[in-house]
């Protein structure tokens, strides 16, 4: 006869509970009774027939994006064991989701941990951002609107950046690989920057950007990815592995580009701080100048001053000389600082003979597909404006 103490026969069974693999990682629905938070989290889930007691450890409690409460139907992932002390078995629950949030959130969750795990994440893998990009791609809807806000607002903040347009679907089972394709195209387009985006929308509807190969797509790119989902609040995949997140396609294109007018005002306060240091410099180099003419004029004796006056004119032509290097080096590098403003403003591109040209309402015209036949339409050179309408058009 084996008998058995109790501490044997629990350890026993739990032993058993743990080698068994059905019970680990499993997924369970029920709803929550006797819910009691004390850093870690004890409750009772159950159906309407039966129920198990569970336990959520706070480390994994930590990473809850919300609140359980008693009532409330969840489905908790973890895995079932023995209390060895009670004699109960009992579920480990590692993560819960409410009920609601249903498939899509478990799968976001799984594949983030996932991703998370290989390292997709990590700070030390994200590129830096060009501080003057040349050429910024864009990839998302040619439909949406927040196409239209980022190139308005990039246009207005730094005309100097080209704008490429890389149309691609942002919703739909084909979605993916359509993003990933565009990603493709915009890396080897010489691209410094890209931003892959939309406007917003339900969890649904972001589901192509919590896409496991757009995120190997993202983290393998050699050009930095702005992610600009549109979603202030909830993050996706493709934000976390992306070198930048912005809340918004808007944002993105604030974060992007630099404001010109602001490296105008940056210029000039250069300037200015510039020509204060010259006052100075010339105002120690007169007060010295006028300490040694001083020192001189007390000298008696001829030949000192004789002396005295020779050394006194070759320090002046050294000092002259010192001062005049001084000044030309600042002018100098004033010029060409003045020059590299100068070529940033928008009115020295249309003196080499470019123009630009406006509706009658004063919106710039970027393409023939946005006039017609018989549309007024104003062309400003760089010494004027001129007023036409258009007799015919012809695509390229």
């Amino acid at each position: 006869m084996n008998i058995l103490t109790v501490s044997q026969l629990n350890r026993y069974l739990a032993f058993k509970f743990k080698e068994d693999d059905k019970l680990k990682g499993i997924y369970l629905k029920g709803e929550i009774s006797n819910f009691k938070n004390a850093g870690h989290l004890y409750f009772t889930l159950k159906d309407s027939d039966t129920l198990i007691k569970a336990v959520m450890f706070r480390s994994n409690a930590a990473s809850l994006r919300f609140m359980p409460e008693n009532g409330q139907s969840v489905i908790a992932q973890g895995s079932v064991s023995v209390f060895e002390r009670d004699g109960v078995y009992q579920l480990y629950v590692t993560d819960m989701v409410p009920d609601g949030a249903g498939n899509l959130q478990l799968e976001f969750e799984k594949l983030k941990k996932e991703l998370e795990a290989e390292g997709l994440f990590d700070k030390a893998h994200k590129k830096p951002l060009p501080e003057f990009p040349k050429r910024v791609g864009i990839i998302t809807s040619e439909k949406g609107a927040a196409l239209q806000d980022m190139i308005n607002i990039m246009s207005r903040r730094y005309p100097l950046a080209e704008l490429v347009i890389y149309p691609s679907l942002v919703q739909g089972a084909d979605a993916p690989a359509s993003l990933c394709r565009a990603l493709s195209m915009a890396d080897c387009g010489d691209c410094d920057v890209i931003i892959i985006g939309r406007g917003g929308g339900s969890y649904e509807d972001l589901a192509a950007f919590n896409d496991r190969q757009l995120a190997y797509y993202i983290y393998h790119l050699n050009t930095p990815v702005i992610s600009a989902v549109g979603h202030e609040t909830d993050f996706t995949i493709a934000d976390l592995v992306a070198d930048l997140r912005a809340p918004t396609p808007s944002a993105a294109a604030e974060l992007v580009v630099p404001d010109i007018a602001d490296m105008i005002r940056l210029v000039d306060s250069l300037r200015g701080r510039t020509e204060k240091s010259f006052e100075f410099c010339l105002a120690r180099l007169e007060t010295k100048l006028s300490s040694l003419s001083t020192r001189l004029g007390r000298v008696s004796p001829e030949n000192l001053l004789l002396k005295s006056s020779a050394e006194l004119e070759m320090k002046r032509k050294r000092l002259e000389y010192a001062i005049n290097n001084i000044l030309t080096g600042r002018e100098n590098a004033l010029a060409g600082k003045v020059s590299r403003l100068e070529s940033l403003n928008p009115l020295e591109v249309l003196k080499r003979g470019y123009t630009t040209v406006y509706k009658k309402d004063g919106e710039m015209i970027k393409s023939v597909s946005e006039v017609q036949t018989g549309d007024s339409i104003r062309i400003d050179f760089a010494d004027g404006s001129a007023y036409a309408s258009v007799t015919d058009t012809e695509r390229k």
